[in-house]
């Protein structure tokens, strides 16, 4: 019994601790027009956004659309970088999409349903 107690208690510990861990980033800048490239990372579990002026820079959305993830895509995209907070590792700066998009070229040759989508 003390068994059972002990490891609901260490489940119930680890939850809280997990959920406490949603990030909630400040959003420092705007930025514009910045023309970047998709690059899949992790087994094909994370998608980032290399920046062509400066390829050591990766940004990392969650709202990057199905669609455009796929490795070597070129976009273009405006949106709010964020803040890492002290402690935290990412495999790239916080990004909140305001709009993606990518060129006729580039909607042919990966046979894309949109080139372009706008977030609030």
């Amino acid at each position: 019994m003390k068994k059972h107690i002990l490891f609901a208690s260490l489940t119930l510990l680890i939850a809280f601790a997990t959920s406490a861990q949603g990030l909630d980033f400040e959003w420092e800048k705007e930025i514009k027009n910045v023309k970047a490239t998709v690059k899949v990372m992790s087994n094909g579990e994370l998608y980032v956004l290399v920046p062509e002026s400066n390829e050591n820079m990766r940004y990392v959305s969650q709202q990057l659309p199905e669609e455009y993830k796929k490795d070597g895509l070129k976009i273009t995209f405006t949106g709010w970088e964020g803040k890492i907070p002290p402690n935290v590792r990412l495999m790239g700066k916080p990004l909140k999409l305001k709009t993606i998009c990518v060129s006729k070229t580039e909607k042919k040759k990966f046979k894309l349903k949109k080139s372009k989508y706008s977030f609030k």
